[in-house]
């Protein structure tokens, strides 16, 4: 499998235009140009991916950090004023941040849509298939972080048929004076998990497609995931045990945790992008952010849960995921994340976009909220635990809080910490100390103001 990301018609250029959900992507066929072959069509799947690897608040950027920095696990060791406005958060509608994952992922999913409408005409033989379902999983993913970033998480909200609750739909190829209006949150998540379904229904269950590449079970995965945010509990549960029985992944233990962050494919990871020497976001790659020779900007705090424990517990395997560091003008000792060390130099991680313990603490969370059920709940916390604790005894039951705490545990610094607590209608503390509860209009960002005023009819979220 090809793991040089050509995009379409580079040659062309840039096409910037006003609007995200133009028919013409930023790396896009031309208009009298067709995908004619599977060579074609798999360039096209490469484009989406590259689209999401160099520039900010995307996957290997501000976005891979996005939820930790938004909790008081998290401090600015020197402000370079870079990822500090998510801190504090004091983003606004034209700012830099919203207003480019906005266009990029949007722009992705125009290549998505535009790549399915031209390779129409393609025999469907079983790698045509295998590609057309990497496109509906990318926009699955995309169309599920968007919401993320811009909407209420389902759970956490009154009425998910709310007008303007979601997001805008990419679904087809727009034309350049398309103005979208915001969907529903229940339309939304529907539209994220019916894109997700139809990737597995192309994919082949038994056909791994290689690091940075979506496979059945990476779609399968990411749905779990949605349906957790949309209290599908019962769909949640059957999609993360189907990853965890069947999709030959294995937990790390505490043998290789601590060298798996400088490897690529590994064997817990899911989904993974990749991120090259010549493919990465320089000094907004999460490796610059968690280091003390880069923006340190996101250190683990010091009276924070995360690093009281880590320190605390030796025992646990990822007391190792933690550095210690000194920054220049500033004293003492600092501990930052260490899960980005680079492969060559600090920009090259591949971010971990999702990976198998998610799918534990998913089946744990799901059994039980959806089934009241903490002792089933434990069984999945208790297989993790002992791959991560030397001499781990199981406990019998578990609470939200427990569940919670794991995942501040396993995932901090991986873009999940707040988005635990919001979807389970609980507040978090910031930087500085003020509390952000769950239904907050600060916990999601602003509609990019380009975007109102080249469609000033598109509903702006509450606040802003």
């Amino acid at each position: 499998m090809k793991k040089i990301y050509l995009v379409f018609g580079l040659a062309a250029g840039l096409t910037l235009s006003s609007c995200s959900l133009d028919t013409e992507p930023s790396t896009s066929l031309g208009e009298k140009v067709a995908i004619t072959t599977e060579s074609d069509l798999q360039y096209a799947v490469n484009g989406v991916a590259y689209l999401l690897t160099e520039d900010r608040m995307l996957y290997s950027s501000e976005f891979g950090i996005y939820a930790d920095l938004l909790t008081n696990e998290f401090k600015i060791v020197k402000d370079y004023g870079q990822s500090s406005p998510i801190a504090r958060y004091t983003i606004t509608q034209n700012d830099e941040l919203p207003d480019n994952a906005y266009y990029f992922m949007y722009k992705a999913i125009a290549n998505c849509n535009k790549a399915l409408e031209l390779s129409a005409g393609l025999e469907e033989t079983d790698e045509v298939k295998n590609l057309k379902g990497q496109l509906y999983a990318w926009r699955g993913l995309l169309h599920f972080d968007l919401a993320r970033l811009f909407a209420h998480i389902p759970t956490a909200v009154d009425d998910v048929n709310a007008a303007n609750s979601g997001i805008v739909l990419s679904i087809d190829v727009k034309k350049p004076d398309f103005k979208g209006d915001r969907s529903t949150l229940a339309e939304t998540y529907k539209r994220i998990i019916d894109d997700l379904t139809m990737a597995m229904s192309l994919m082949p269950a038994d056909v791994d497609n290689g690091v940075g590449y979506f496979n059945y079970y990476a779609a399968l995965a990411v749905r779990a995931r949605a349906n957790l945010y949309a209290g599908n509990y019962a769909e949640a549960l059957k999609d993360a045990k189907e990853v965890i029985d069947n999709g030959g992944y294995e937990l790390y233990t505490t043998s290789n945790y601590d060298k798996v962050w400088a490897q690529e494919g590994t064997s817990e990871s899911i989904f993974e992008l990749l991120i090259t020497s010549n493919y990465n976001a320089q000094r907004y790659s999460l490796g610059y952010y968690c280091d003390a020779t880069g923006y340190p900007e996101a250190a683990l705090a010091d009276n924070g849960k995360v690093l009281t424990y880590l320190k605390a517990t030796p025992a646990d395997v990822r007391s190792h995921m933690i550095k210690e560091q000194t920054v220049k003008g500033v004293t003492g000792t600092q501990y930052f994340p260490a899960k980005y060390p680079g492969r060559d130099g600090l920009y090259v991680n591949n971010p971990k976009i999702i990976r198998l313990s998610e799918m534990y603490l998913i089946a744990a969370e799901a059994e039980l909220k959806g089934n009241n059920d903490g002792a089933a709940a434990a069984v999945y916390i208790n297989e993790l635990e002992k791959n991560r604790v030397e001499g781990y005894t199981d406990v019998a039951t578990v609470t939200i809080d427990d569940i919670i705490f794991e995942y501040e545990k396993e995932f901090f610094a991986e873009n999940q910490i707040a988005f635990a607590f919001w979807r389970n209608k609980q507040s978090v503390t910031n930087q500085v100390n003020a509390v952000i509860n769950y239904n907050d209009n600060k916990t999601i960002m602003p509609i990019p103001q380009r975007e109102i005023d080249f469609y000033p009819s598109l509903v702006q979220n509450p606040g802003y």
